[in-house]
């Protein structure tokens, strides 16, 4: 048995619902950046607490997403890796976890389905899966097949919506590929990890999204 694995099992009790894997959904992206999904996001808690959540580019094909989740009175930070994966005519996120926290070990794979509401409100919706944390790519894809099909995939209870409360501007280098943020609402301590950037507080200036 593998130590990813024992891990796993180890920590099991802590995951929501069995929902992290030792494979992604799909080796790499399926599509290029969604801009609509960069930005700032907040959302409120049922404990009243706030969650803030940022999502920048690290690359035309790569989010990074920076999570500070407001549960029971503490506050827990999570960073991932993200990308787009297709299966069949649906989108789905894979999120590979960039660091060890108590719920996540570092390298563990989740998935979410995002629904933009409108330009400003987007919701993540889980998704059932009994796979083992030990299935193929190839085998998580065939179950999320079999579960579009007849309608169980999506745990509607545990959905959730957020709300953009800043957006992130940026200019693509053609020639490198590299975005280099021009202006974003709040600070954030981010390290720098391979693929990934740090954000720098820039003077406000009147630049327009492109999308």
């Amino acid at each position: 048995m593998s130590f990813f694995l024992r891990l796993l099992l180890l920590l099991a009790p802590l995951f929501l619902g069995g929902c992290f894997f030792e494979k992604p959904l799909t080796s790499g992206p399926s599509e290029s950046l969604n801009t609509w999904f960069v930005g700032e996001w907040q959302r409120t808690e049922k404990n009243g607490g706030t969650s803030r959540a940022l999502v920048t580019p690290a690359g035309n094909d790569l989010y990074r997403v920076q999570i500070t989740f407001s549960e029971k009175g503490a506050k827990t930070d999570y960073d991932f890796e993200a990308w787009a994966s297709k299966v069949g005519d649906s989108t789905f996120l894979t999120l590979r976890s960039l660091k060890t926290t108590p719920k996540v070990p570092q390298g563990a794979f989740v998935f979410i389905h995002p629904e933009m509401r409108d330009q400003n409100q987007i919701r993540l919706r889980q998704i059932r899966l009994d796979s083992p944390v030990t299935a193929t790519s190839k085998e998580l894809r065939a179950e999320i097949r079999a579960r579009l099909k007849d309608g169980t995939l999506y745990a509607e209870e545990e959905s959730c919506d957020w709300q953009r409360t800043a957006e992130v501007y940026w200019q693509k280098d053609g020639v490198t590929g590299v975005f280099n943020p021009l202006r974003y609402e709040k600070r954030w301590q981010t390290e720098d990890l391979r693929g990934t950037f740090r954000p720098q507080q820039q003077p406000s200036k009147s630049v327009g999204l492109h999308r």
